[in-house]
């Protein structure tokens, strides 16, 4: 069967070292690198992204957008769907950094449940850091009250979901209006629209937010 060909879309802001980490993170992908972009898109930042980007040009397929301004991750979010040429859009965030199976698995769930938006877990990488374990438990909380039916669950963080581009485009894409909790109204309005969620804990991102 074939790949599916993902789009995968990363918003950025002030946060050169960390982008640097997930695009590494990136090249290190188990998955073909053929069947994936990057899109990049830096919200209004006061640093130069292009030199980070040109550390990866030889390992991943990325591109940069640029917001002149700050208009929060929501619309550049959907300024990285409009630039996506692939079936299906994946997202994560720039103080992220999948584990090289992370589209592997995405794959596979979105192959059984192509309707499906999927969902995977997040793992906090700074362990040591008080306040993101606070911060990941709270998480884990959340996610284990939300999506206790894995094939019916309803709610995922935009730092680690996927989707089919036809159906988050059919569905509104994410309200720009929105500078947080864009994700927890998607979520609802998906569902609204009588959209599945499904969780997919075996597509990890490992969550590197020192607060």
């Amino acid at each position: 069967m074939m790949e599916p060909r993902f789009s995968v879309i990363i918003t950025t802001f002030n946060r050169p070292a960390s982008l640097a980490r997930a695009l590494a993170a990136l090249a290190r992908s188990n998955y073909p690198h053929s069947e994936f972009e990057v899109i990049v898109v830096d919200d209004g930042g006061s640093e130069p992204l292009e030199p980070i980007l040109a550390q990866f040009e030889t390992a991943i397929n990325a591109t940069l957008i640029r917001q002149e301004a700050n208009r929060g991750p929501a619309q550049a979010r959907n300024r990285g769907v409009e630039a996506a040429r692939n079936e299906f859009l994946a997202f994560t965030d720039d103080d992220c950094e999948p584990h090289p199976q992370w589209l592997s698995a995405l794959a596979r769930h979105l192959l059984h449940s192509p309707e499906c938006l999927v969902g995977g877990r997040t793992v906090n990488g700074l362990p040591d850091n008080p306040y993101s374990a606070a911060s990941q438990l709270i998480v884990d909380m959340v996610y284990a009250a939300y999506n206790a039916d894995p094939v019916n669950s309803q709610f995922f963080a935009t730092n680690n979901l996927a989707v089919r581009a036809d159906l988050f485009r059919g569905c509104g894409a994410f309200d720009d209006q929105f500078r947080v909790s864009e994700d927890r109204e998607f979520c609802n309005r998906w569902r609204h629209c009588g959209q599945l969620m499904s969780y997919a804990p075996d597509a990890i991102v490992e969550h590197r937010h020192p607060l």
